[in-house]
This record gives structure tokens, sequence and C-alpha cells, in this order.
């Protein structure tokens, strides 16, 4: 109907419908509390007030004209608590008019096409908030309100065109009648009631019907008995005003719904009774469809906060209305998912609230702790200016196609193949992110993108073949297009891929209209079967070009299929004659049967070990050569062979000459019988016994040639010890026949004492050089001179044995020495002699290699000879005695030792007291120190966390100088005789010689001093050095 004229509102809304609307502006103040309420109309000039509570301490209703404005701008409720702070009461021009006005609430009334025609306020001289409830009930009121001021529009409309009282009065029966509203009163002292005729109308009642409160109860449905009774007492006792809806069953037992509102005014509770049967009917249906939909819908106000949900949303999520409705949207159940997804949404509902409809593919939870996916959207709702009202979200579950999309995408990623599509007629084309990567892009690189970014790409030699491969397609003469392609890369390289695709959509003309394919990456194969094919032009070459000869034949028949050139120049044959012949046409009878152990290892191992055989040319006399092959089985599975054939007459003839030299040289080694000469191969395997050997150690060189290595004559022990020693030395772990060539390979040369051990089991010591054998500037071998030095270590003894003597026999000692050094050197003398002898008797091996080797090991042998005379010679002169803190000198040798003692984490307490004085000579002092704490680093246990302790005491005149450690113990039940012995080691490290506890022992005894030594195998050592007491 649109605006009224302040005529027609003055007409329509003349004194006779006042009462109606003072009723309203009653119930308005009642359930706000407020002492000023009015209604206000917006006519097409200004504001016409309807009706009005309490306005007589205002001036006019044109000071509330700004509402008016207003409205035209905003449908959503004013409330300003206090217009003394708030902003928005200033800006809407309130405050020098009326300054009386504290608190102040308008809702906005809007006629059915949801055009604001008016409003409804309330206003009070003091501070206010309005309660939820309130504020719910004062919107229902104007809705109210809106709704009689529409039906009174209406009815004067009607009044108007009828023009008559008649045609005014049926019209405002028949409105009566569409609103069906009656007007009750309760009396709360007597609790009788009355009713206008209207109520009886819906109880379906006589006029003489006895009224009482509790005779009217029971036309209330039993399931809203309880309620409305409570309402009534509760607005008898407490002036609580009512607003309920409530199934009735009238006194003809029908069902009707009906809205009762209620107030107490003064001793009696006035209020409304109205029949929305068919408002409730309507609003059931729309519930049912509302409710029975399968996607989850709802209705959100323009701040977000969820105002109604259909029952589907609640159900799969297992909540109840009242857990979400008047929550923010993005704090209900379903997303609490996770904080992304709440952040999406709000950024999705702003979007909205701007008036952009938004759908987006979501996570959210549902019952169970389980989540789903929804194709989600959020769309706004407009009044006629435009302004969004209301937000509705509604989604729809599509798990099983995004299960479905994601198994299609992870069957693409699983084949890592790019995608495309192609609107053939548009040439518009998508490609997925991997179609990009394959050629070195993203997608937003290539943008835009369309068929001409394929044609840019693609290498121009293959466009012609991908046209008419596409062309086929479009022609329907086939229904794939594939091709191998190349593309060009981002950096600038070609890469290979498999383009396969395929019409699936076509117009009505026949057209093609949709391609879809796949792009595979197969630069990899490609680059792989151009490498094969290089490789294959290679093999072809070698085998034309191959210094050796090379077969393949029948492995049933063992005719010749083919032969490369080389194999049948040595014959005398052609290529074709040799083709003609058979493997057993070329083989002397007396080679027969290697051809049939050949034949055996075929059988066995698809191939056969090399040997060697004679070949007959063709001229009848015969060739040597060296064979090896493989079996093999063509496409077809048939059993091929090929050959590997070498002519090694050459290699033959060289042979024969060096077993004539071998011949030579072993006729000197033999003559060689005082010193032991063996050498070995690569891996050790003794090559070479001289009879020197075989009388020394008591083998045969048939025994052990080819058969045994060194180790057989080495004690184990020894071999044991010099691992770890390397070990300790090198950090790497060497073992066995290894321990004895290690350090030749890194180029030092190797003379030391071993233990030869003879067949007999016996025992003897030896000096053992040992040299690398080199041919062609290659190590072959190794060979190892060694002479008895049992002689030497006799010596060794004595002088050992001279240590306990007196300083008067010193000089005798120097005496052996010199004897001893003529000995030696009349053993490393007669050895160099007897070379000589051999060079001068047999001019032609000096320059051969053995020959050379040997004179190398006896100048090393005389080398160290000469150093162990030198060690003999080592100046025993008396050195002068002092005094010696003992406190100062372990502490300095611990210093010393300081990078050794970090490295391995070891632990020594110096407990010496500082005031602890010995008499000695420093260096001995020192040495002794020394050893026995290197000692107890070297030898500890890895077991364990590693300490030696050093102390002093005094007892029976003597200064005790204790070493307590933890470390791997000695057993002395085993070596306790031995413990202080020249090279007696009882742990297998590498740089162990056996010569420290030797020296510190006389070194001590020297000084008039003893060592005794407790120790337990796993358990430690304690080594007790007594010192005599040093006297002031």
């Amino acid at each position: 109907m649109g605006k009224l004229s302040n005529l027609e509102a003055n007409i329509i809304f003349d004194a006779a419908q006042k009462d109606t609307f003072n009723f309203y502006t009653t119930m308005a103040s009642e359930i706000s509390v407020c002492p000023i309420s009015f209604v206000s109309l917006f006519t097409n000039q200004e504001s016409v007030l309807l009706s009005s509570y309490g306005l007589a301490d205002i001036d006019s209703i044109k000071d509330f004209d700004f509402l008016r404005n207003n409205f035209t701008k905003s449908t959503s409720d004013v409330i300003i608590e206090d217009t003394r702070i708030d902003p928005l009461y200033s800006k809407l021009s309130l405050g020098e008019s009326n300054p009386k006005i504290i608190f102040y609430a308008a809702i906005p009334l809007f006629d059915f096409a949801g055009i604001v025609i008016g409003s409804l306020c309330v206003i009070d001289l003091h501070c206010r908030k309005l309660s939820n409830q309130q504020l719910e009930f004062l919107q229902k009121l104007a809705l109210q309100i809106a709704i009689s001021i529409e039906v009174r529009k209406n009815q004067f409309d009607l009044e108007s065109k009828n023009n008559t009282l008649i045609e005014a009065n049926t019209l405002l029966e028949i409105i009566q009648d569409s609103n069906q509203i009656g007007i009750w009163e309760i009396d709360v002292n007597t609790m009788k009631t009355s009713w206008n005729d209207f109520v009886y109308d819906i109880l379906e009642v006589p006029k003489d019907f006895n009224q009482d409160l509790k005779n009217d109860l029971n036309f209330y449905h039993h399931d809203y008995r309880e309620i409305i009774s409570n309402a009534v007492s509760n607005a008898i006792i407490y002036k609580t005003p009512f607003d309920v809806i409530c199934l009735l069953v009238t006194a003809k037992e029908n069902n009707k719904w009906a809205r009762v509102i209620g107030k107490r005014v003064g001793e009696k509770i006035i209020g409304s009774f109205q029949d929305i049967t068919a408002i409730k009917e309507r609003e059931l249906k729309f519930e049912g469809i509302f409710d029975s939909t399968m996607t989850f819908i709802g209705f959100l106000n323009t701040e977000g906060i969820l105002l109604e949900v259909n029952k589907t949303a609640l159900n799969v999520a297992g909540i109840k209305k009242e857990d979400v409705i008047g929550k923010y949207f993005w704090d209900c159940y379903w997303w609490q998912i996770s904080e992304k997804a709440q952040e999406e949404l709000k950024v999705n509902f702003k979007k909205a609230l701007a008036g952009q409809e938004v759908s987006y593919e979501v996570r959210i939870n549902i019952a169970n702790e389980q989540t789903t996916t929804l194709l989600f959207s959020l769309r706004p709702l407009f009044n006629e200016q435009g302004k969004v009202l209301f937000i509705i979200p509604q989604g729809r579950e599509v798990e099983e196609l995004v299960i479905a999309r994601d198994r299609f995408k992870n069957v693409l990623d699983g084949t890592n193949v790019g995608t495309w599509e192609w609107k053939v007629q548009t040439g518009e084309s998508i490609f997925n992110e991997r179609w990009a990567e394959i050629v070195g892009y993203t997608l937003a690189e290539l943008e835009p993108i369309n068929i001409d970014t394929w044609f840019r790409l693609a290498h121009p030699d293959d466009l012609e073949e991908s046209t008419r491969r596409t062309q086929l397609c479009f022609d329907r003469k086939t229904e794939f297009y594939e091709i191998e392609t190349r593309m060009r890369h981002k950096s600038g390289t070609w890469v290979w891929v498999r383009d396969h695709g395929k019409v699936i959509e076509w117009t009505e003309n026949n057209m093609p209209l949709t391609m879809f394919g796949t792009h595979e990456d197969i630069t990899k194969r490609k680059i792989e079967e151009l490498e094969i094919s290089y490789q294959r032009k290679n093999l072809n070459a070698l085998y034309k070009l191959s210094p050796i000869g090379i077969a393949l034949n029948d492995y049933e028949t063992g005719e010749f299929i083919d032969v490369n050139e080389k194999l049948f120049e040595s014959s005398g044959y052609s290529k074709k004659e040799f083709l003609a012949l058979r493997y057993s046409d070329v083989t002397p009878k007396e080679f027969q049967h290697l051809d049939l152990i050949a034949i055996q290892q075929m059988e066995q191992k698809s191939g056969y070990d090399k040997y060697q055989k004679e070949y007959i040319r063709k001229d009848g006399s015969r060739y040597p050569v060296l064979l090896s092959g493989v079996v093999i089985e063509d496409l077809s599975g048939k059993k091929l062979v090929w050959s590997f054939i070498q002519d090694i007459s050459e290699e033959k003839a060289a042979e024969q000459k060096l077993n004539d030299a071998i011949i030579r040289m072993q006729a000197v080694l033999n003559a060689t019988t005082e010193v032991v000469i063996i050498e070995t191969d690569i891996d050790g395997k003794i090559t070479l016994f001289n009879s020197g050997a075989e009388i020394m150690l008591g083998y045969k060189a048939d025994e052990v040639v080819g058969n045994e290595t060194p180790e057989i004559i080495h004690v184990p022990k020894e071999i044991v010890a010099n691992s770890l020693k390397l070990f300790e030395k090198y950090n790497e772990e060497i073992r066995g026949f290894e321990s004895l060539i290690y350090e030749i390979g890194r180029g030092e040369s190797v003379t030391k004492e071993w233990t030869y051990k003879r067949k007999d089991g016996s025992k003897f010591p030896v000096l053992l050089s040992v040299s690398p054998v080199i041919k062609n500037n290659n190590v072959t071998g190794y060979l190892g001179v060694a002479t008895d030095i049992s002689a030497l270590k006799k010596v060794e003894n004595e002088i050992k044995s001279l240590l306990d003597i007196t300083k008067e026999q010193n000089n005798r000692l120097k005496n052996f020495a010199n004897i001893v050094s003529h000995n030696l050197r009349s053993h490393s003398g007669g050895i160099s002699g007897l070379i000589d002898l051999l060079i001068s008797e047999f001019p032609e091996i000096d320059e051969n290699e053995i020959s050379i080797l040997l004179k190398h090991g006896a100048d090393n042998l005389q080398q160290t000879v000469d150093d162990l005379i030198d060690v003999v010679k080592i100046n025993l002169s008396e050195i002068k005695s002092e005094e010696i803190r003992v406190f100062d000198f372990v502490e300095k040798n611990i210093q010393s030792l300081a990078l050794q003692i970090k490295k391995t984490n070891f632990l020594i307490n110096n407990q010496v007291e500082k005031e602890v004085l010995i008499q000695g000579i420093p260096a001995y002092i020192d040495s002794i120190i020394l050893n026995f704490i290197s000692n107890a680093i070297k030898y500890q246990s890895q077991e364990r966390e590693s300490y030696l302790n050093i102390h002093t005491y005094e007892e029976d005149n003597f200064v005790v100088l204790n070493f307590v450690d933890n470390g791997l113990g000695i057993n002395l039940d085993k070596y306790g005789d031995k413990i202080f012995g020249m090279y007696k080691t009882f742990h297998q490290y590498e740089d162990s010689r056996g010569i420290g506890l030797f020296i510190s022992k006389n070194q001590v005894e020297s000084l008039g001093g003893k060592i005794e030594v407790l120790s337990e195998e796993n358990v430690g050592t304690t080594f007790k050095i007594k010192f005599p007491l040093h006297k002031s």
C-alpha cells in the first residue's frame, strides 16, 4: 500500500483504534518497565503518533522525527542504554531538545512487504538495559502492532472502497476472523475469568459456560497446562508478563493453536487470545520441509549469530538445538574442527555480509568425533533497499565425491602424470600443476593458459606428427591420441613426454567439443633407450674391433652362428668357411674332455670358466687359445653361447721364457740354505719356498706352494698383536696375512723380529725383511727374507742377565758387546757375501728382480744388525743421584699426557703428598712414572669408566709409590714370572713391545728399590714401587 498521508493516517487510526494501540503501548511499557512508550507511524510527510503511554513528560513527537530518517537507512533495532555516553545519541541529534531522556529503544515496524512503516519506542529518564527476553517480547509486540497496523490499513482500504458501513462491518468481521484475537481478564482475588465473544468461539463453548481459572486451564493440552499455569502464576505473584504459544483442546475436542499474551494490571491479569492454528500449521509445514531436507540449512543474523537450524544439521552432528542457537556460528560444534576452518568461515561470512554469495568445500565435525566434507555456501537475503537482512548457511555432504575425486587424484599422483583438458572449439585449456611441473613451471607462470601454451612449448619437429594424430581422433578414425614428443623445459632443455588423450564430448553436428588427456614424463626412459642404442652401437664396434676373438654358438649343436674378424684371422679360414664349422671341428681330440667340462659348467651356472686348449688351423697346424663364455637366451628362448677366444701364442712363448728364468733362479735359491726366502702372490698364497726355508722350517716346497700363506709359520698371537698395533696406529682393522704386508702398501719398508714356527712345532726367532714384488709398475706379490737370530736373542738374554751384575761388570758387558758386534756382522756379512758369490757365478741373474730383492733384504738386515749393536753399546756410565719431589714428577707427566688422557676420557687422581721426597736419578724417576701412567692409559678397559689412582706411603724404610688402576689386568698365574721380561707382552696392542716394564724394573733396582705387582684379569692392577726412604 505504501506510506499514508497525514490525513489518511488520522482517519484510519481514529479514536476507535486508540484503545488497541494504547493496549500495545501499555504492554510495551510493562515489558520494558519503562515509564514512556509510544507507537509512531511514518507517513509520506512526517511521523504520526498512534498511541502513547506516559508521553506527557515529552514535548512533542516531532522531537523524535529522527527515527524516520534513521529507519530509511537501517532496519535494525536502535537501543541507547545511556544517552549521556552513547555517541549514537548525539549523532541522532536528540541531546539539545530532550535533555531528560537517558534510555531509548526503538523497534522498527515492517509492513507485509518488508518496508519500515513506523516504530515502537520505549523511553526512560534513567539508565536501563533490556534483557534478551524483554527485547524478544518487544520485537514480537512490534510484529503484532505492525500486523494490527496493516490489518487496520487493509480494513480502512476496504471500507473506503465499499464506502458503506455494512461493508465496513463485514470487512471488520472478516479481518477479526482472520486474526482470531480474543480478550480475556482474570480477577486475581476471585480467580474468575471473563472473555469477549471471540474466546467463546475459539474454545467452542456456550456463553453460559462457568468460567474460572481452574476450568479455563482444562482447555490447554496436558503438555502445555503446566506452562500456562506457571505463566499466569508468575504474572499474579511477580507481575511478569507472558507471551506463549500453546495447544488447546476445545470443548468439541478440536485441537487449536493459540497465542496467549498476558500482563497484570492492578488486580487483574489482562491479555489477548489469538487463534493461530492456520499460521502454526503453515509454520509446522515449513518446519517439516525445513527439517526434512537432507542438506544443512540455517539462518544467521548480520552479526553471525545462529537464529535457526534444521534437524539434519543437528542430527548429523549429534547435538541439540539449545547447544547452538544464539551462538556465533563459527563457535558452534561443526566448526570446532580447526581454527583454520573457523577463520575461513569468518572471512566468507564477511563476503556474504557484503552481498556476495560464497561457495566452497570445507570439512566439519559430525557425531562420534568423525568429520565429513560439505559443499558449503553462504547466501545473503536482501530487503527492498538491497540491504542484507539474513545470511542463509547451506551445506550438502559431498564426502563420497571428495573420496572419489581424491582417489582419482591419487591415481594421477601415483602415476605422476599431468592432465590437460582442451575445449577444441574455443581453444580454452585447463592444465594441472603436474603438467606445468614437467616443463619446469608453475601454472601461475604459464598464465594465460590456452592451446597456444602447448604449441609454444612443443618441439617444432614434433608438431606435424602430433597434429596428424589429433586429426585422426577428430575424424573418428582412431579412438585415442598418443605420441611421444618433446617439450621445451624452463631451463632450455628438452624433456620427453608421453601424450595420451581422447575426445570425450562432441557437438550436435559431430564436431569435437572437449578432449581430455595426460602427460607422462618419460625423459628418463628415453635417455635410457638412447643410451641402450648408443651402447649397442658401441658393442657392435667392440665386437668388430675386439683384440680377442668372439663367437656365438648354438648351445645344442655347437654350430658357429657368428664370429668376429679377430677369431678367424688366426685360423686361416674365411668367415664364411668358419661359420660352416662346429666348435668340435677346430678342437683336437685330446682337448675335447675340457670341452665336456665346459658344457657341464654351462648346465650348472649358465657359463663356463676360463680354460686353455688348442685350435686347429685350416692348414692343420695348431695354436693355443684361452676361452671363457656365458649362456644366453634369445627372444624365442633358444639357448646360445657367447665365447671369448684369445690367441695366446705370444703369451705362451713369453711364459716359456719366464719358466726358464725361474728354473735358473730356483737353482740360486736352492743354493741359499741359511736364509728363509718366501715369495707370495698378492693374496698371500706362497709361490716360492727356497731350500733354506725347507731346511729351517721343516716343510717341503710342494706342501706349501699354492696351498698355504706365511701365516702357517707365524705364531698366531704375534700376528694378532701386530694387527692391534696397526689398528692403533692407522685406525683400520687389519687381520691375518695383511698385517704382515700392510705397511708395505703404504710405501714403508718393513723389517722386524718375528717368531717362526717349524713343522714340528718348535720355534725360533727371525729378523724378517719384506719387500713388494713389482711387475709392470704393479705389485703382484711379496718377497720375505728372514734370518735366524737365535744367537742374537741368546745374546740379548745374556745382556739382560748382565744387568743384575754389579756396576763393576760393566766393562765386561762392553767387551761382550764387541763380541756380539763381530758375530752379528759375520752372519750378515756372510749373507751379503753369499749373494755376491751367486751373482759372480751366475752373472745373468744380476738384473733379475728376485736377485735385486735378495740384495735389498741383505742390506736391510745389515742395517738392522748395526742398529741392534748400537742398542747393546748404550753408555752405562754412572749418573749422579739427587733429591726428588715425587708429586712434581707425577704432575709433570700427567700434563705431558693431557691430550691422550682427554682423548680416551681417562681419569687420573694424583694423591701424592707434596712433601714426599726420594733420592734418585731424575731421568730414571721421570721414565718410571711416565711408563706406568702411559701403560694404565693404554691398557684401560673399554667396558667401564677407567681411572688411575697414584699415592704414596712409608713402609720399612721405603717410600712406596702406588699405581692403582681398573684396567684389563694380568693373569699372574700364567704370566707372573714373565711380567718384567724383555719383549714380553700380555695384551694385543700395536705398539706393545714388552720393553717398558723391563726397563722400569732395572731403573728402579739400579736406585736400590724394587717393584711388586698385584693384578687380577679384567679387574685391574696395582704396581708398588719401593724407593729407599730419603734421609735429610
